[in-house]
């Protein structure tokens, strides 16, 4: 479902759903997985964006021909929380593929040009082993790391760019001018084996590739548009789950600014203290209990490079105030709807809503409770199932915390407002707050261009 409109709200919305204030569940303690963020391992991204890779209505339930709870939430998590998974399991070995197979193709040049030495004889069947083993080396490389990057076209054009050369001086006998090619294409491969090499072009830090365009789909049809939300996001990830965390958004360009008008991030994604605050912040929400996957999204402005040093932003990610979005992987939906059942059981509802700031503003009132006439039934119908009369309509949810962050502060109980769905083997929650429903605007700030919100 296409929104009709992205980025409704200023980049200086205020994000109340953030992670200030003072927290605490009495008694209640919500650990990771991992017990501190492991430093992220090098990697690389700039094959941009697989951007025929964000369709939201794709079904993955396997034999399960039953009607899924949000169907098109729960497709476009799925995108979301696997490519996540990918990048903090399989990424080190995809990469580390990818280099063994551009050394072996270095090795076969390297033994070519021996026996051409050798020789003093160069012949069209050595161009022909080396065009197979760049091919074969684009096809290794393709198994380990598409369709998250794309190695094999960059792969194939360097072989036979060098390969033509060969096969045009190996019947002439030119045996210089032959080693001479080799030695181009010697270079050339291993240029693109480095480490650097594969920190741009194919970079888990930041993310840059389709993830990013899954974190933000439905992305404008516009280019124009398009180009402005993705350039302006700046995304955090914890997959608690695995002990990962990496931060999304279009990379800095080093050649247009100078290295101190460039913005520092310092710190790690959805660092632990941050993860427990939200964990407190959500109360009964959190359920281990057959959890597969624990996701933790933060989106936020991307800070602009400075026209001066002294404007270039310098500091933590939080400083940031992205708005988290909480995101829980369950065995299937079955699971996840007694989980949501749990947590709706230990806390307080009122009705349901779209976190869509189009939606609110223009089909609900003040509150984002439902107006007459606008499509989608009843905040209290039962069952999950999206319609295509409108976005996904979340359950409305407060809980009381041991300690409050308004009038009383640690004299009175508080309490939290927020919304939770479940979408297919998911459960989601975000925009919790001290601050009620009906007395907050805006609170959705960049989360207005992520995938939540359709």
């Amino acid at each position: 479902m296409q929104r009709t409109r992205r980025g409704l709200l200023g980049v200086g919305a205020a994000a109340v759903a953030g992670l200030s204030g003072c927290l605490g569940v009495e008694g209640v303690e919500y650990p990771d997985a991992a017990s501190e963020d492991p430093p992220n391992a090098d990697g690389g991204d700039g094959d941009g964006g697989d951007e025929g890779d964000g369709n939201a209505d794709e079904q993955v339930d396997g034999d399960d021909a039953g009607p899924v709870a949000n169907e098109a939430l729960a497709a476009a998590t799925r995108h979301v929380v696997d490519d996540a998974v990918w990048f903090a399991t399989e990424y080190p070995s995809a990469v580390e593929t990818y280099r063994a197979a551009i050394r072996e193709v270095v090795a076969e040049i390297d033994d070519v040009r021996d026996e051409a030495d050798a020789n003093d004889a160069v012949t069209v069947e050595m161009a022909d082993r080396l065009d197979e083993a760049g091919r074969a080396a684009a096809d290794t490389a393709a198994d380990a790391l598409e369709p998250h990057f794309h190695p094999r076209s960059r792969i194939v054009s360097r072989t036979e760019r060098h390969v033509e050369e060969l096969r045009t001086f190996a019947p002439r006998g030119d045996v210089d001018r032959f080693l001479e090619e080799l030695s181009r294409m010697h270079s050339n491969f291993a240029a693109v084996g480095t480490a650097t090499y594969v920190d741009e072009a194919f970079s888990r830090e930041p993310i840059h590739n389709r993830l990013l365009d899954r974190l933000l789909y439905p992305l404008p049809d516009d280019p124009e548009e398009r180009r402005r939300v993705r350039g302006g996001a700046f995304v955090e990830l914890g997959l608690a789950s695995r002990g990962f965390s990496a931060f999304s958004h279009e990379p800095y360009d080093d050649e247009e600014h100078d290295r101190d008008r460039i913005p520092r991030i310092y710190g790690n994604a959805f660092e632990a203290a941050r993860r427990e605050e939200l964990r407190a912040r959500l109360g009964p929400i959190p359920r281990s209990e057959d959890r597969t996957e624990e996701l933790f999204v933060a989106f936020a402005a991307r800070p602009e490079a400075g026209n001066r040093p002294s404007e270039t932003f310098e500091g933590w990610a939080h400083e940031l105030d992205g708005v988290p979005l909480y995101v829980q992987r369950y065995p299937d939906a079955a699971t996840a709807s007694d989980r949501l059942d749990e947590a709706i059981a230990a806390a307080s509802t009122e009705g349901r809503a779209p976190i869509d700031p189009d939606a609110t503003a223009a089909g609900s009132d003040f509150s984002g409770n439902a107006t007459a006439g606008e499509g989608g039934g009843s905040d209290e119908t039962d069952g999950e199932a999206a319609t295509d009369e409108g976005p996904t309509r979340w359950h409305r949810l407060y809980h009381h915390e041991a300690e409050g962050e308004r009038y009383g502060y640690d004299e009175h109980a508080g309490v939290q407002y927020g919304y939770v769905v479940q979408a297919g083997e998911f459960v989601l929650a975000t925009g919790f707050s001290g601050d009620a429903w009906e007395e907050r605007t805006g609170w959705q700030g960049r989360l207005a261009d992520g995938w939540a919100v359709v």
